[in-house]
């Protein structure tokens, strides 16, 4: 196996006698998305949560940097490489006070119409008490409206009590919002544990309710996809040797059981772009295709994150 892809048998051919091969690779372009924080020699460009928008047009939410505060911001592609950067969406300080940095959002259109953004919000990057938020616009440009409180508190949770949370995703099935998130038992500096809690919304996510325990894996960041049939994928980043790699997993509920492959697709590479770390994987699917595309950030502490992408292809076996 070649360090950072993945190859599993998955099926066959029109002859059902050539198994194919499928593989995630890293595109040439990489670090395909880069936002340098002005009047510095630092990047910051993490998190991102790549859809297509109502228009068809390909769009990014990320956690970038706005006079000086992480917040979710807005990219625009005219492919799956090239991107452009828009604007910041999110990054007032929202009516509770306790939100002026916000990180790992998660972009979706309501029911009603509504474009929706979940994040999480914490005042002090000392403490991290990060909580989710959602904040809400008529349009997917905004501006976005963020909601007094949070729609997720820290306190008791499922039977834990969750010091901060992260990495909210929202996805619908059968009539219900389904929200995944992680919490943490301590500030990072102290975590001693974390869970994959679950909830539940028959509001257009507004109120959740039904927390649980939940099997979803998401872990270090990672997102839900939902497919074109109406099941899921989730990837998250574990580790793998003595380094960082990407799993991916399915299910056909949000909540599980899910099946995760053994091996990773993505094993964290020796070189400046990913360096430190691999984390916050998310996957897109093209809507005509069905292709999928693993958007995932890098790290070299020295000089910040970026965004990069790996493609998954198929060839036949040999």
């Amino acid at each position: 196996m070649t360090v950072g892809l993945f190859s599993v048998i998955g099926f066959y051919g029109e002859n059902n006698n050539e198994p194919r091969v499928t593989e995630w690779k890293r595109v040439s372009q990489n670090p395909i998305y880069r936002d340098l924080i002005p009047n510095e020699n630092y990047q910051a460009a993490s998190d991102a949560h790549v859809f297509f928008d109502e228009n068809n047009q390909l769009r990014m939410i990320y956690t970038g940097d706005k006079d000086g505060k992480p917040a979710i911001k807005l990219a625009s592609g005219s492919s799956w490489t090239e991107w452009t950067t828009d604007t910041a969406l999110v990054y007032m300080t929202g009516p509770s006070g306790l939100d002026s940095n916000k990180e790992t959002g998660f972009y979706r259109k309501s029911s009603s119409g509504k474009h929706q953004i979940y994040y999480i919000g914490y005042d002090d990057e000392n403490t991290y008490e990060a909580q989710i938020y959602l904040a809400e616009a008529d349009s997917f440009t905004g501006p976005y409206t963020q909601k007094a409180q949070p729609v997720v508190l820290k306190g008791m949770i499922a039977g834990k009590n969750v010091y901060a949370m992260t990495s909210p995703s929202v996805v619908e099935y059968q009539g219900l919002l389904y929200m995944t998130f992680i919490g943490w038992n301590a500030s990072p500096d102290k975590v001693t544990e974390v869970w994959i809690i679950g909830a539940t919304s028959s509001d257009d996510g507004h109120t959740w309710s039904n927390y649980q325990m939940v099997d979803t894996k998401i872990g270090m960041e990672g997102q839900v996809t939902k497919t074109a049939d109406g099941k899921f994928i989730s990837v998250r980043t574990a580790d793998y040797e003595n380094r960082e790699a990407l799993y991916y997993s399915t299910a056909t509920h949000p909540f599980g059981p899910w099946t995760e492959n053994k091996n990773p697709i993505l094993i964290q590479a020796i070189s400046s772009f990913e360096k430190d770390e691999i984390i916050a994987p998310q996957i897109t699917i093209d809507p005509i295709t069905n292709k999928q595309y693993l958007y995932y950030t890098g790290a070299d502490y020295q000089t910040g994150w970026w965004i990069m992408l790996a493609e998954q292809t198929t060839t036949v076996a040999n």
